[in-house]
């Protein structure tokens, strides 16, 4: 149950949002973020690409 204590059962009090410092932004903590953007954006082309090929193979099906 430690999963469910990490995702819901945080305070919200004692977690709350600071900016980040400025001296722990480096270039690879940039690129760290940008691979995973760039990687999230593209798995949900991926998921969009394979539900439009699972569309037009029923719809392929249906009229064959």
């Amino acid at each position: 149950m430690k999963w469910w204590e990490t995702l819901w059962k945080q305070d919200a009090e004692k977690d709350t949002w600071q900016d980040p410092d400025p001296a722990q932004l480096t270039v690879d903590n940039a690129y760290k973020t940008r691979w995973i953007w760039y990687h999230t954006i593209l798995g949900i082309g991926i998921f969009m690409v394979n539900i439009l090929l699972i569309a037009i193979l029923i719809v392929l099906a249906i009229k064959l």
